[in-house]
């Protein structure tokens, strides 16, 4: 019994906790720029948003490159174009870039198709193994939609005819753009979270902020938005007090993980990486970490952005590839002397902060040598907290914790990794680990 108790509680430990400890790749950026006019680069501007799959031993990413230079443009455009990698940062770009291309007769997505997310669809026929969508702009407005596409090798992609998601109508918190969708097929069903910008000042909650909905479909063509929409949103006077956007959402067992760009400034360019979680994908917990990929020191690549991640699992580590800029506003072009590229940062899966489905709760500090506090959210009302040291043995009991805080005391427990359990009306409120120093 007490063995099952511990494997139970190390189970749930794995469940609700998630990596918010990240170390960015010391040589950074790992995708770059081509700045030598002579060759026409579809990414002499800026490369970003990228997505990163990794089928087999090879890395696959898709990203979205700036430029005016392919064919001759007016004014700049934004293709999505392919790298590949063994080991996620040394990249070889293909040399057929871009691979999905604007509209040129006018069509929705005749300014720019950007920020797009890929899977892989095992069950789908093989022309259309690959599926993308991707935020496309029209010239006429400088609107966005999301568009959808397919490919049987990744590089040659079929649009589909029309956009498949639309901004909403003036009194919708979405109505101004739609981008950075995440897609995944879950069950059957696709589900996507993606970025809607509200416009229209109307006096909303969302007014000129950007936040993130949700919407599911059956095809990968016709969606339904949630009507409950929109189900992550700006925090108040926090780091991601104005925008909330471009999520990148992976399912780890039961739970849903969600990372984010979010930042405080109408700019966009000042924005960092935040982290939520979600049992259901509607209803989403923030990180007390966040956010948990910040912008560098004052001089580096990545001084005033860092943000618009693509995460995935590889082998027990989380992995990201963001995008980092160094200014703002960038110099004049013809000096290209400036950063807007792709950096890449690892977490590795020991690294965890709790984040409950309903209460937050936060433990500091932890590592500690003599006592510690819990903080929550919601007041503790009579909560029981256990301690169970590593063989599931229970070592201590504190009964009726009641309050917004509660400081815990080492007493007389040794140097060592400790599971608790705080359970509150017959029900646990978190499970999470406590490690005591000598």
């Amino acid at each position: 019994m007490k063995i099952k108790l511990l494997i139970g509680l190390i189970i749930l430990c794995q469940i609700v906790n998630a990596q918010t400890n990240w170390t960015k790749y010391a040589t950074n950026p790992v995708l770059r720029r081509d700045t030598v006019l002579a060759n026409f680069p579809n990414d002499l501007i800026a490369i970003s948003d990228c997505w990163v799959i990794k089928e087999g031993a090879t890395y696959k990413m898709w990203y979205t490159a700036g430029g005016f230079n392919y064919p001759t443009d007016t004014l700049l455009r934004s293709r999505i174009c392919y790298a590949t990698s063994l080991d996620g940062i040394n990249w070889t770009k293909y040399a057929g870039n871009p691979v999905l291309d604007v509209s040129y007769i006018g069509g929705w997505d005749s300014l720019g198709v950007e920020t797009v997310s890929v899977i892989i669809d095992s069950l789908a026929p093989l022309t259309e193994k690959y599926k993308m969508w991707y935020a496309g702009q029209y010239f006429n407005s400088y609107r966005y939609d999301i568009g959808y596409a397919y490919s049987a090798d990744g590089i040659n992609w079929t649009k589909h005819t029309s956009p498949v998601m639309q901004v909403g109508v003036s009194t919708q918190w979405d109505n101004g753009f739609l981008e950075g969708p995440s897609v995944i097929k879950d069950a059957g069903i696709y589900k996507m979270w993606y970025c809607g910008y509200d416009v229209v000042i109307d006096g909303s909650g969302t007014d000129g902020h950007t936040s993130v909905g949700y919407a599911t479909s059956l095809d990968g063509i016709n969606w339904t938005k949630y009507a409950g929409n929109p189900i992550l949103t700006t925090g108040i006077n926090t780091w991601d007090s104005i925008n909330v956007q471009d999520p990148h959402v992976i399912k780890v067992g039961g739970m849903y993980y969600m990372w984010y760009g979010g930042g405080a400034s109408y700019s966009y360019y000042d924005q960092q990486v935040g982290f939520a979680t979600s049992s259901d994908g509607i209803h989403w917990t923030k990180s007390i970490a966040n956010p948990v990929l910040t912008r560098g020191s004052t001089g580096s690549w990545d001084a005033t952005l860092s943000s618009f991640p693509s995460v995935i699992n590889d082998g027990g580590i989380y992995k990201m590839w963001y995008t980092g800029r160094d200014v703002d506003p960038i110099p004049p072009s013809v000096s290209l002397n400036y950063y807007w590229e792709l950096g890449y940062a690892t977490a590795p899966i020991t690294s965890i902060v709790y984040i409950g489905n309903t209460n937050t709760i936060k433990i500091f500090p932890n590592p500690f040598s003599t006592e510690t506090i819990l903080q929550t959210d919601n007041p503790f009302h009579n909560a029981t907290l256990t301690v169970y040291n590593i063989f599931g043995q229970t070592v201590k009991q504190i009964d009726n914790i009641s309050g917004q805080t509660f400081t815990f005391n080492r007493d007389n427990l040794i140097g060592g990794l400790y599971l608790i359990n705080l359970t509150q009306d017959d029900k646990t409120i978190t499970t999470n680990k406590l490690i005591i120093t000598d």
